[in-house]
């Protein structure tokens, strides 16, 4: 579906006034409820990362979608887990023909879109876009659901500046640590091996597939002394 960039521009003037120092599950929660009316899904939720970079349910636009994201969040599997560990923008066209997604298509809607929430480079979580129909999201869409991504990330660092309390405030700590972990461990790497920021990600990520472990399991060896195994090349 055409995004339009006024109107793009006017329901995000909407959500300038939210206050997510003061109240972070209200703010989190009209901004997937935004997301959810300019893209026209049925659906938009937000996960953080747990301490082993799981990740779990933090808000939803609607019940229907709390429902969704819980199950993602059971199965381990989505196009939410795949945003969320690749790094990049995730899309489920037609549940119905795409059984790489696995079991997830049993709980989920049709389609679903999901965009990687980060800091400073870091992951801290995911924006979750749900449709009942198969949808061909095009880039317009996949681009306005990082925006909201971005806002949502923002909102998230003014409320961990201001310490806030309560149920969403306190993943987002456990989430902050998580990303945490993998900046301090991608430093060492830059140093012990004199590469930059992305190639010591690549180096963490791909270690975890070779060895089909959780990227966090990976990144604590790292950060307690062991060092990767180089390379074939």
């Amino acid at each position: 579906m055409p995004i339009d960039p006024a109107a793009l521009a006017r329901n995000l003037s909407t959500l300038a006034a939210l206050d997510a120092e003061h109240d972070l599950a209200r703010a989190m929660q009209q901004l997937t409820s935004a997301a959810k009316a300019l893209l026209g899904v049925d659906g938009a939720g937000l996960m953080l990362a747990d301490e082993r970079g799981e990740l779990r349910w933090a808000t939803a636009s609607d019940q229907q979608t709390q429902v969704i994201e819980e199950g993602e969040e059971r199965l381990g599997q989505g196009p939410c887990v795949n945003a969320f560990a690749e790094h990049a923008p995730m899309a489920m066209r037609d549940a119905a023909k795409e059984p790489q997604w696995g079991t997830i298509t049993d709980v989920v809607m049709r389609a679903g879109l999901s965009v990687p929430v980060q800091l400073e480079g870091g992951p801290i979580g995911s924006l979750d876009l749900y449709c009942i129909e198969p949808r061909d999201w095009d880039q317009a869409e996949i681009s306005a659901a990082q925006v909201y991504a971005a806002l949502a990330a923002t909102l998230l660092c003014q409320a961990a500046a201001a310490q806030v309390k309560g149920r969403l405030a306190d993943q987002l700590q456990v989430a902050f640590e998580h990303r945490n972990r993998i900046e301090r461990a991608k430093g060492m790497l830059m140093l012990q091996e004199g590469i930059d920021d992305a190639a010591a990600f690549e180096r963490l990520r791909t270690a975890a597939r070779s060895l089909r472990r959780p990227l966090i399991e990976v990144v604590d060896e790292v950060l307690g002394g062991q060092r990767l195994s180089r390379p074939r090349r």
